[in-house]
């Protein structure tokens, strides 16, 4: 056993009992912040953030108490990218409560408001589920019967309840009580702080105890092109590609040029992300994934996350020289294209399992045995008329087999 020792001003002296676990370390470090000190101060590591709600220790356990004002967050100084997080809580008051993970900080409307994931903590209701906070400002995990009644069963009411937390890349998983709750891969954000939150109100007490982490090797973006700069790819000869002043990429084909207009990987990729921001500006573009060239006027055969005029195709998945559309959500993709502005489109592939977003939705979430299973990523202008469109921020996420097959169990 690990024994962890924090001072409280001069004098107190609190431990905090660990079970040793292959590779996790305290998150709550000896002299870390979770203790106030006798000038009201947080010891090194952590910070409060927001309202008045006090954080102490109370014999093996870390408390959380309502107080005035906004939301309170007891907060990591340092970030965290890929990672297991373990954790016990249990209500003394029930409230509303969570945990931010991979999560910062934005300014709105003259205030300083944390935003990213939050695994939520609510009596039985939404336990382990995740919020994204101040972002997209919904559950990422559909609220349906069934998982309420997962919840319901699963969360022991007056007790401790063991929450974890993993985080490989794209891939997001959550447990309450050892039952896998959320199982999701988003591409929001790749790395921030820890927020133990206490949300607004006039009542509510938490406890945490035993936090421990265990980090995991890093899953890095690749620029392809960001920032001005041309990373693993390189311009076709159709088409004119120009660098703007604000950063971004611009490319155009004139009216009667018959080949597509490409900006191509060097490289191949077989399991990965790729993202990419866009502003439409005539016809038709894409995102290319797991292509490979070839002597025709469009240059590439495979699968292609469509980019186009009124929305309703957008991150939809053709096969080009292939089988035409596999899969799209006209419906939802039309509801959250941004017309006359900027775009954001990805796509993860992972052996058989494609996914698609567009501005944080996913559009398309499939199997498809039939697919190609590596293949270069690229640009699309297409070809046979006027078409225009701007890119910036085009980024690529390797995943090596260690990765995936970390992302593949449990």
């Amino acid at each position: 056993m690990k024994v962890i020792y924090f001072l409280l001003g001069v004098c107190l002296t609190f431990s905090f009992v660990v079970a040793e676990e292959d590779g996790f370390v305290p998150l709550v470090k000896s002299g870390a912040g979770v203790v106030w000190n006798e000038n009201g101060k947080p010891i090194d590591g952590w910070v409060k953030k927001g309202g008045d709600a006090v954080f102490s220790i109370d014999k093996d356990t870390l408390v959380g108490k309502f107080g005035e004002g906004v939301d309170t967050y007891l907060c990591t100084e340092k970030k965290y990218s890929n990672f297991i997080l373990k954790f016990d809580v249990k209500y003394d008051t029930d409230c509303n409560s969570g945990v931010q993970f991979r999560s910062g900080f934005i300014q709105r409307n003259e205030k300083e408001l944390i935003s990213g994931y939050q695994l939520e903590i609510v009596p039985e209701k939404d336990t382990a589920n995740i919020y994204d906070e101040n972002r997209r400002g919904r559950y990422l995990v559909k609220q349906t019967p069934e998982l309420q009644a997962k919840i319901d069963k699963t969360f022991k009411k007056g007790d401790w309840n063991e929450i974890e937390i993993q985080c490989v890349g794209i891939s997001i998983k959550t447990w309450l009580n050892g039952e896998k709750i959320t199982d999701i891969l988003d591409m929001a954000s790749d790395d921030g702080i820890f927020g133990l939150q206490m949300r607004e109100g006039d009542q509510g007490q938490i406890r945490w105890r035993n936090i421990r982490i265990k980090e995991l090797p890093a899953t890095p973006w690749i620029p392809l092109y960001a920032d001005k700069k041309i990373g693993d790819a390189a311009a076709k000869p159709v088409g004119k590609w120009e660098i703007q002043d604000d950063g971004s990429l611009k490319g155009t084909t004139e009216s009667g040029q018959p080949k597509d207009g490409l900006f191509l990987s060097n490289n191949s990729y077989k399991n990965f992300a790729v993202k990419v921001s866009f502003k439409l500006i005539a016809g038709n573009s894409g995102l290319y994934f797991r292509a490979t060239e070839i002597n025709k006027p469009h240059w590439l055969k495979g699968f292609q996350c469509e980019i186009a005029t009124g929305g309703g195709d957008n991150a939809g998945l053709w096969e080009v020289d292939g089988r035409g559309w596999v899969a799209k959500n006209s419906e939802l993709a039309q509801k959250v294209f941004k017309n006359k502005t900027w775009n954001h489109i990805g796509t993860i592939a992972i052996g058989d399992h494609l996914t698609t977003f567009l501005n944080g939705w996913v559009i398309v979430d499939i199997d498809d045995p039939k697919c190609a299973k590596e293949g270069k990523t690229g640009l699309q202008l297409h070809g046979g008329g006027n078409q225009g469109c701007f890119f910036r921020d085009y980024y690529i996420m390797p995943l090596d087999d260690k990765t995936v097959e970390l992302i593949r169990q449990r």
